[in-house]
């Protein structure tokens, strides 16, 4: 690439994640969706230094105006602790003992000893997400296992993610989909409402329709190529704030040394 890279930005405020929204009095949702191949570890890393330092690699022009004292959750089915402080260390964020950062670990133990009857485990889920002082931002990485391992609906899910919504000012829902996905303009009854690749669409069509921010990763439509990994997109959600998105498509590159670079498609 010889053209410059750009800083990524989602608001036009020029930020990540704006302090117009942490000192509202509403609840903002943004969604996150990737496929496996193009994997979003990067980008979440970005949001939690965001919040503790105030400033990112992959926006550095900007000095965003976040309160010291704002805390930040990361609730993962696909990760424990020591990923992301192991992640955060390579950028030079130390979130040891500190206070402003904490992660709900239900990778570890999640079908051993958390949901120990996957046919019978909307009670238990309720329960996951029945939490208390998570803080301004939470992040939400992976609950789509829970649409593929467990006999929950996407509604019975939505539900207790409004409700975890409303505890915090920024929730951010970082989800794995499928290439495939379904098509409900062919549906024709070809599904049942239990089959786990239904149950993921129909979470993710409601989700944007909760959403005021969107973005999207997605793999090269033409396949790889040398210098760029990914594409990504920003996108405004259905729901109305007031702060205006940035809608921009991006492609990025994320190096050896795990330095990331983006540009304008």
């Amino acid at each position: 690439m010889s053209n410059p890279d750009q800083d990524l930005i989602f608001f036009k405020d020029n930020s990540l994640i704006s302090s117009k929204i942490l000192n509202s009095s509403l609840s903002s949702l943004s969604t996150i969706t990737y496929i496996p191949s193009v994997l979003p570890t990067w980008l979440i890393t970005s949001l939690i230094e965001n919040v503790i330092t105030g400033k990112t690699n992959i926006n550095k022009d900007y000095k965003n105006v976040i309160d010291d004292k704002c805390k930040i959750t990361i609730i993962s089915f696909l990760h424990d602790e020591k990923f992301y402080t192991n992640n955060l260390k390579k950028i030079g964020v130390n979130v040891n003992n500190s206070d402003r950062f904490k992660v709900v670990d239900y990778f570890s133990h999640l079908f051993t000893e958390l949901i120990k009857d996957p046919t019978d485990a909307t009670k238990k889920i309720e329960e996951l997400f029945n939490l208390e002082n998570v803080g301004d931002v939470v992040i939400v990485e992976g609950i789509e296992i829970l649409l593929y391992g467990t006999n929950i609906s996407s509604d019975e899910l939505l539900f207790n993610i409004t409700k975890l919504n409303r505890k915090c000012k920024q929730l951010f829902m970082v989800v794995g989909k499928s290439e495939r996905g379904i098509d409900f303009d062919d549906f024709n009854g070809k599904y049942l409402e239990t089959d786990p690749e239904f149950k993921i669409t129909d979470f993710l069509v409601k989700l944007f329709h909760r959403s005021m921010l969107n973005v999207s990763l997605e793999p090269l439509t033409t396949g790889r190529a040398k210098d760029i990994t990914g594409s990504l997109t920003v996108s405004k959600g259905a729901i109305d704030m007031d702060i205006e998105v940035s809608e921009k498509e991006y492609v990025y590159f994320i190096s050896k040394d795990s330095q990331v670079k983006l540009y304008y498609r």
